[in-house]
């Protein structure tokens, strides 16, 4: 690429930045949301600080530096400020084009990002890394790893030896269709982040798909969902990713995952296409396929055998309930699977968000052990989810309460 391509791609998303900055009034209602804001008390850490950082640097006020790298790097991208905002200003899409400006400003993204990028990118890595995993499991040398990055799984099994009884078993569900025909094909949507950690649970949700209807399934290996580049400068490789995975699926009329972050991305995925008009209507026809698990499930009408032993509670991922309005499907599901205890602020971020854990591991961790007394409040054995960062969140809460519940993807409980 040019030098002249170069600068005017950099300024591009500077641009993008901008024009979603400019829609905030500074009134503060973000601040009130903001986890990160409550964390720190500083400006920069909320909404509107970032948007004037934003400001800032575009009038030359603000230098690109390292710090700014960094305060645009301290965001959850979980859309607390979006929700509670009277413009409904987009801070999260502000700091992506932020991070893609400064990475650009910078002849690139971090080597850490491109590390992790480029091992995501590539299938076959990510399937060794998940036998790795599993290896390391069955040893119990994933203990060992710190900062939790290979949680245990609580499986399907132990679950159902653990809380399942003779009164608790009823009738199987009775198969029906989507709202499509039966000869739909049905693809499922391989998660990064499920295959490496959670390979149970994606047993389970593929044993779903096909028990909920009776549509014909699509076997695909599917590429990376994209969002970990998407969020850390690496554009065009997500514009790749995307292309590939919107070949794949051009034969199928339904995309199920069950990665909150690979659903809320790929139905996104047509406004990261809007100046190319060819692959945006291929985009848009793409995204309009894409379905969450517990959407599908509840679209198709599958009802889950009622588990009388059992208590449960749901921490909803910020990609699945702002990110998507899938907040009412996973609650239907959980009521009729178990004795279902909403908990106090259960859309509240878990300090997940990606790669934040790792970057910033004191506040996540803080974030984390909030999150762990507001499970443990609700008296619940099970505490179900439908994001892999986030399970990995809810295993470490449960390990800090020494086991006092469990943490479970929400295809094992159904």
């Amino acid at each position: 690429m040019s030098a002249k391509a170069l600068s005017d791609n950099k300024q591009k998303y500077l641009d993008v930045a901008v024009d979603i900055a400019s829609q905030c009034d500074r009134c503060g209602s973000c601040t009130t949301v903001c986890p990160l804001f409550k964390e720190k008390g500083i400006e920069s850490a909320g909404a509107r600080g970032k948007n004037n950082l934003v400001h800032g640097l575009a009038k030359g006020i603000v230098e690109s530096s390292s710090k700014l790298k960094t305060a645009s790097n301290f965001c959850l991208l979980c859309r607390a400020c979006v929700d509670n905002c009277p413009n409904k200003v987009a801070t999260d899409d502000a700091m992506i084009s932020l991070r893609q400006h400064l990475a650009e400003s910078d002849g690139g993204a971090s080597l850490k990002y491109q590390m992790v990028g480029g091992m995501m990118s590539k299938s076959l890595l990510v399937s060794l890394t998940s036998s790795v995993f599993k290896a390391l499991r069955f040893f119990k040398l994933n203990k060992m790893v710190p900062s939790g990055l290979i949680p245990s799984e609580y499986t399907k099994t132990e679950y159902m030896h653990n809380f399942s009884g003779p009164a608790a078993l009823g009738a199987r569900p009775v198969l029906t269709t989507v709202d499509v025909t039966s000869s739909s094909r049905v693809a499922y949507f391989h998660a990064c982040g499920m295959n490496m950690m959670f390979p149970d649970a994606v047993k389970s949700s593929k044993s779903l798909i096909e028990k909920a209807a009776k549509v014909t399934t699509v076997q695909i290996q599917n590429n990376c969902c994209g969002i970990v580049h998407l969020v850390h400068g690496l554009r065009e490789k997500f514009t790749e990713l995307a292309k590939k995975n919107i070949e794949l699926f051009e034969g199928v009329d339904v995309v199920v995952t069950d990665c909150a972050s690979c659903s809320g991305t790929l139905k996104h995925m047509p406004k990261y296409f809007q100046d190319d008009p060819d692959w945006y209507d291929r985009a848009q026809k793409f995204s309009n396929k894409v379905m969450g698990l517990s959407e599908f499930l509840v679209n198709a009408g599958y009802k889950p055998e009622y588990n009388e032993n059992v208590k449960l509670t749901f921490h909803e991922p910020c990609h699945l309930g702002r990110g998507q309005g899938i907040k009412n499907q996973p609650r239907q599901l959980l009521n009729m699977a178990g004795h279902f205890i909403e908990m106090k602020d259960a859309d509240k971020c878990c300090g997940g968000s990606g790669t934040f854990a790792i970057d910033f591991p004191e506040v996540s961790n803080r974030m984390l052990l909030e999150k762990g007394s507001s499970i443990n409040k609700t008296g619940a054995d099970i505490v179900v989810t439908e994001c892999p960062v986030c399970l990995s969140q809810m295993s470490k809460a449960a390990k800090n309460r020494k086991g006092s519940f469990r943490a479970m993807h929400i295809s094992q409980v159904l």
